[in-house]
Protein backbone atom coordinates (compact mmCIF):
# COMPACT_ATOMS: atom_id res chain seq x y z
CA UNK A 1 0.00 0.00 0.00
CA UNK A 2 1.24 3.64 -1.12
CA UNK A 3 0.93 6.30 2.04
CA UNK A 4 0.37 9.66 0.49
CA UNK A 5 2.14 12.64 2.74
CA UNK A 6 0.93 15.95 1.80
CA UNK A 7 2.06 19.52 3.24
CA UNK A 8 -0.30 21.88 3.72
CA UNK A 9 0.81 25.67 3.98
CA UNK A 10 -2.03 28.01 2.96
CA UNK A 11 -2.51 25.26 -0.48
CA UNK A 12 -6.23 24.71 0.91
CA UNK A 13 -7.55 26.01 -2.59
CA UNK A 14 -5.02 23.68 -4.66
CA UNK A 15 -6.01 21.24 -2.47
CA UNK A 16 -9.84 21.04 -2.14
CA UNK A 17 -9.52 21.58 -6.37
CA UNK A 18 -7.65 18.24 -6.99
CA UNK A 19 -10.09 16.18 -8.18
CA UNK A 20 -7.68 13.44 -8.59
CA UNK A 21 -7.10 13.14 -5.45
CA UNK A 22 -10.59 12.04 -3.78
CA UNK A 23 -10.19 8.51 -6.61
CA UNK A 24 -6.71 8.12 -4.90
CA UNK A 25 -7.61 8.29 -1.75
CA UNK A 26 -10.24 5.74 -2.19
CA UNK A 27 -7.63 3.31 -2.21
CA UNK A 28 -4.65 4.42 -1.23
CA UNK A 29 -4.52 6.47 2.50
CA UNK A 30 -4.03 10.14 2.08
CA UNK A 31 -2.61 12.11 5.07
CA UNK A 32 -2.28 16.13 4.88
CA UNK A 33 -0.45 17.85 7.72
CA UNK A 34 -1.56 21.25 7.82
CA UNK A 35 1.31 23.58 8.51
CA UNK A 36 -1.05 26.44 8.62
CA UNK A 37 -4.56 26.35 10.25
CA UNK A 38 -6.65 24.43 7.99
CA UNK A 39 -9.56 26.37 6.38
CA UNK A 40 -13.49 24.55 6.91
CA UNK A 41 -13.25 23.79 3.50
CA UNK A 42 -10.39 21.56 3.36
CA UNK A 43 -11.98 20.22 6.64
CA UNK A 44 -14.70 19.65 5.26
CA UNK A 45 -12.91 17.26 1.90
CA UNK A 46 -10.54 15.47 4.00
CA UNK A 47 -13.94 14.20 5.93
CA UNK A 48 -16.03 13.66 2.91
CA UNK A 49 -13.26 11.63 0.88
CA UNK A 50 -12.06 10.39 4.13
CA UNK A 51 -8.70 11.44 4.53
CA UNK A 52 -6.93 12.39 7.83
CA UNK A 53 -5.79 15.71 8.57
CA UNK A 54 -3.21 16.51 11.35
CA UNK A 55 -4.50 20.16 11.41
CA UNK A 56 -2.05 20.63 14.33
CA UNK A 57 1.99 21.74 14.83
CA UNK A 58 2.22 24.35 12.80
CA UNK A 59 5.45 26.30 11.21
CA UNK A 60 7.60 23.31 10.71
CA UNK A 61 9.92 22.49 8.08
CA UNK A 62 9.28 20.63 4.99
CA UNK A 63 11.55 18.00 5.99
CA UNK A 64 9.79 17.81 9.45
CA UNK A 65 6.54 17.84 8.66
CA UNK A 66 6.96 15.38 6.25
CA UNK A 67 8.85 13.28 9.17
CA UNK A 68 5.67 13.92 11.49
CA UNK A 69 3.32 11.93 9.15
CA UNK A 70 5.30 9.38 9.13
CA UNK A 71 5.94 9.02 12.74
CA UNK A 72 2.43 9.24 13.13
CA UNK A 73 2.14 6.14 11.05
CA UNK A 74 4.26 4.33 12.79
CA UNK A 75 3.12 5.35 16.09
CA UNK A 76 -0.23 4.02 15.25
CA UNK A 77 0.84 0.81 13.77
CA UNK A 78 -0.57 2.21 10.57
CA UNK A 79 2.10 1.63 8.05
CA UNK A 80 3.89 -1.85 7.58
CA UNK A 81 7.58 -3.07 6.26
CA UNK A 82 5.67 -3.99 2.85
CA UNK A 83 4.19 -0.44 2.65
CA UNK A 84 5.63 2.23 0.45
CA UNK A 85 5.23 6.57 1.85
CA UNK A 86 5.26 9.05 -0.43
CA UNK A 87 6.11 12.65 -0.09
CA UNK A 88 4.08 14.42 -2.80
CA UNK A 89 3.39 18.29 -2.86
CA UNK A 90 -0.18 19.74 -2.43
CA UNK A 91 0.59 21.43 -6.11
CA UNK A 92 1.60 18.27 -8.11
CA UNK A 93 -1.72 16.44 -9.81
CA UNK A 94 -1.37 12.69 -10.57
CA UNK A 95 -4.29 10.90 -11.91
CA UNK A 96 -5.67 7.83 -10.56
CA UNK A 97 -4.42 5.55 -13.96
CA UNK A 98 -1.19 7.10 -13.95
CA UNK A 99 -0.96 5.88 -9.99
CA UNK A 100 -2.26 2.97 -10.91
CA UNK A 101 0.87 1.92 -13.04
CA UNK A 102 2.91 3.33 -9.86
CA UNK A 103 1.57 0.99 -7.80
CA UNK A 104 2.16 -1.72 -11.10
CA UNK A 105 5.60 -0.32 -11.36
CA UNK A 106 7.25 -0.62 -8.47
CA UNK A 107 6.09 -4.45 -7.85
CA UNK A 108 8.45 -4.50 -11.05
CA UNK A 109 11.05 -2.52 -10.15
CA UNK A 110 13.44 -3.48 -7.31
CA UNK A 111 14.16 -0.09 -5.46
CA UNK A 112 14.13 2.11 -2.17
CA UNK A 113 13.09 5.02 -3.52
CA UNK A 114 11.38 5.80 -6.41
CA UNK A 115 10.06 9.29 -8.56
CA UNK A 116 7.98 10.39 -11.65
CA UNK A 117 8.45 12.15 -14.65
CA UNK A 118 7.06 15.46 -13.87
CA UNK A 119 5.48 18.54 -16.47
CA UNK A 120 4.97 21.89 -16.15
CA UNK A 121 1.35 21.42 -18.06
CA UNK A 122 -1.24 20.09 -18.72
CA UNK A 123 -0.43 18.83 -22.07
CA UNK A 124 2.75 16.91 -20.95
CA UNK A 125 4.54 19.44 -23.43
CA UNK A 126 6.83 21.14 -20.92
CA UNK A 127 9.05 18.74 -18.94
CA UNK A 128 10.27 19.93 -14.93
CA UNK A 129 14.16 19.27 -14.21
CA UNK A 130 12.86 17.68 -11.27
CA UNK A 131 15.90 14.64 -11.74
CA UNK A 132 19.26 15.59 -11.73
CA UNK A 133 22.75 14.83 -10.48
CA UNK A 134 24.55 15.75 -7.37
CA UNK A 135 24.39 19.86 -7.48
CA UNK A 136 28.44 20.86 -7.32
CA UNK A 137 29.54 24.05 -5.88
CA UNK A 138 28.23 26.41 -8.18
CA UNK A 139 25.47 24.51 -10.41
CA UNK A 140 22.46 25.25 -7.61
CA UNK A 141 23.57 29.63 -8.10
CA UNK A 142 23.91 29.42 -11.80
CA UNK A 143 20.36 27.93 -12.13
CA UNK A 144 18.28 30.22 -9.65
CA UNK A 145 17.25 32.83 -12.30
CA UNK A 146 17.12 30.79 -15.29
CA UNK A 147 15.90 26.98 -14.38
CA UNK A 148 16.79 26.39 -17.90
CA UNK A 149 20.55 26.63 -17.06
CA UNK A 150 20.96 23.94 -14.57
CA UNK A 151 23.24 21.75 -16.64
CA UNK A 152 23.09 18.85 -13.66
CA UNK A 153 19.62 17.94 -14.56
CA UNK A 154 19.15 14.89 -16.53
CA UNK A 155 17.76 14.96 -20.22
CA UNK A 156 14.67 13.41 -19.87
CA UNK A 157 13.35 13.38 -23.27
CA UNK A 158 16.31 10.52 -23.85
CA UNK A 159 15.22 8.81 -21.16
CA UNK A 160 12.92 6.17 -22.37
CA UNK A 161 13.29 3.33 -19.79
CA UNK A 162 13.76 2.80 -15.63
CA UNK A 163 17.27 4.78 -14.84
CA UNK A 164 18.66 4.86 -11.83
CA UNK A 165 19.44 8.57 -10.89
CA UNK A 166 21.38 10.70 -8.65
CA UNK A 167 18.66 12.78 -6.67
CA UNK A 168 14.75 14.08 -7.31
CA UNK A 169 12.99 16.58 -6.51
CA UNK A 170 10.93 16.47 -3.35
CA UNK A 171 7.36 17.43 -4.75
CA UNK A 172 7.41 13.30 -5.59
CA UNK A 173 9.78 10.68 -3.56
CA UNK A 174 8.40 7.17 -3.10
CA UNK A 175 10.05 5.56 -0.67
CA UNK A 176 9.88 1.66 1.11
CA UNK A 177 8.49 2.70 4.81
CA UNK A 178 11.93 0.69 5.63
CA UNK A 179 14.19 2.91 3.58
CA UNK A 180 12.38 6.06 5.23
CA UNK A 181 13.45 4.54 8.39
CA UNK A 182 16.33 3.56 8.37
CA UNK A 183 17.42 6.93 6.40
CA UNK A 184 15.73 8.54 9.43
CA UNK A 185 13.84 10.72 7.38
CA UNK A 186 14.50 13.76 6.15
CA UNK A 187 17.47 15.96 7.98
CA UNK A 188 15.60 18.64 9.81
CA UNK A 189 18.32 21.12 9.56
CA UNK A 190 16.89 22.08 6.06
CA UNK A 191 13.89 23.47 6.88
CA UNK A 192 13.13 24.18 3.09
CA UNK A 193 15.27 23.21 0.02
CA UNK A 194 18.25 21.00 -0.65
CA UNK A 195 16.39 17.82 1.78
CA UNK A 196 15.58 16.03 -1.01
CA UNK A 197 19.37 16.35 -2.09
CA UNK A 198 20.49 15.33 1.12
CA UNK A 199 18.39 12.45 1.69
CA UNK A 200 18.95 10.97 -1.80
CA UNK A 201 22.89 11.75 -1.01
CA UNK A 202 22.64 9.78 1.59
CA UNK A 203 20.65 7.33 0.15
CA UNK A 204 23.15 6.50 -2.33
CA UNK A 205 25.91 6.17 0.01
CA UNK A 206 23.71 3.23 2.08
CA UNK A 207 23.33 1.79 -1.40
CA UNK A 208 19.49 2.36 -1.92
CA UNK A 209 19.01 3.35 -5.17
CA UNK A 210 16.52 5.46 -6.37
CA UNK A 211 14.58 4.95 -9.67
CA UNK A 212 13.27 7.46 -12.33
CA UNK A 213 10.27 5.97 -13.67
CA UNK A 214 9.86 8.17 -17.29
CA UNK A 215 6.59 6.54 -18.09
CA UNK A 216 4.89 7.74 -14.92
CA UNK A 217 3.16 11.41 -15.64
CA UNK A 218 2.48 13.91 -13.57
CA UNK A 219 1.63 17.36 -13.51
CA UNK A 220 3.67 19.82 -10.56
CA UNK A 221 2.46 23.31 -10.85
CA UNK A 222 5.42 24.72 -9.02
CA UNK A 223 5.94 28.33 -7.97
CA UNK A 224 9.68 28.39 -8.15
CA UNK A 225 9.26 31.40 -5.14
CA UNK A 226 13.59 30.50 -4.48
CA UNK A 227 14.71 32.50 -7.39
CA UNK A 228 12.68 35.04 -6.36
CA UNK A 229 15.81 37.58 -5.13
CA UNK A 230 15.18 38.89 -0.76
CA UNK A 231 12.53 37.02 -0.34
CA UNK A 232 12.20 34.13 2.73
CA UNK A 233 12.19 31.55 0.18
CA UNK A 234 15.45 32.92 -1.55
CA UNK A 235 16.92 33.04 2.58
CA UNK A 236 15.75 29.67 3.05
CA UNK A 237 17.49 28.38 -0.34
CA UNK A 238 20.92 29.83 0.46
CA UNK A 239 21.01 28.77 3.93
CA UNK A 240 20.11 25.20 3.06
CA UNK A 241 22.53 25.48 -0.02
CA UNK A 242 25.32 26.72 2.70
CA UNK A 243 24.26 23.58 5.04
CA UNK A 244 24.96 21.21 2.45
CA UNK A 245 27.94 21.99 1.02
CA UNK A 246 29.33 23.08 3.71
CA UNK A 247 28.00 21.50 6.58
CA UNK A 248 26.55 17.61 5.52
Amino acid sequence: MIFLSIINHNHDHLIVANTTLPLIAQSNPVIIKSNTPASDALKNFATRYKITLLNCDYGLGFGENNNYVFQYLVNNNLITDADYFLVINPDVVIESHEFKKLDDAIKTYKSDIFTINLFHDQYYTKPELSVRRFPKLTGPLKGLLSKESRSDAYDKKSITQPLEVDWAAGSFLLFKKSAYEILGGFDTKYFMYFEDVDICRRAKKMEMPLMYLPNIQAIHKGAFNNRKLYSRHFRWYLISYLTYHFLS
